[in-house]
């Protein structure tokens, strides 16, 4: 599973079934979350605070969130730092921003 820390934003690509788990040190107000490719699949996601543990998502799991292909979400966050962790059945390429 690949880690990332970032201070406001994170540009990757997922590999396929593999969570990314990204920490977004920037206390944030909404989370936008962008699934960059132009068409295939969904990725799902799970957020929140990372001292009080995130769940991983599964591929269209329970209890997960998704943001479909060229598609943009913007999630509200409490102001404090978060943590993104996300997942897809191909490699789509993904933003994170806090703001």
């Amino acid at each position: 599973m690949p880690s990332y820390t970032v201070n406001v934003a994170k540009h990757s690509t997922l590999s396929v079934s593999t969570v990314d788990s990204v920490t977004l040190n920037k206390p944030a107000s909404f989370l936008l979350i962008m699934n960059r490719a132009s068409s295939g699949n969904p990725i799902f996601y799970t957020f929140g605070d990372p001292e009080k543990g995130v769940a991983a998502p599964t591929i269209a799991g329970d209890d997960t969130y998704v943001v479909g292909a060229g598609q943009t979400v913007s999630v509200p966050a409490d102001g404090t730092i978060q943590l993104v962790k996300l997942i897809s059945n191909a490699a789509q390429p993904y933003s994170i921003i806090a703001t």
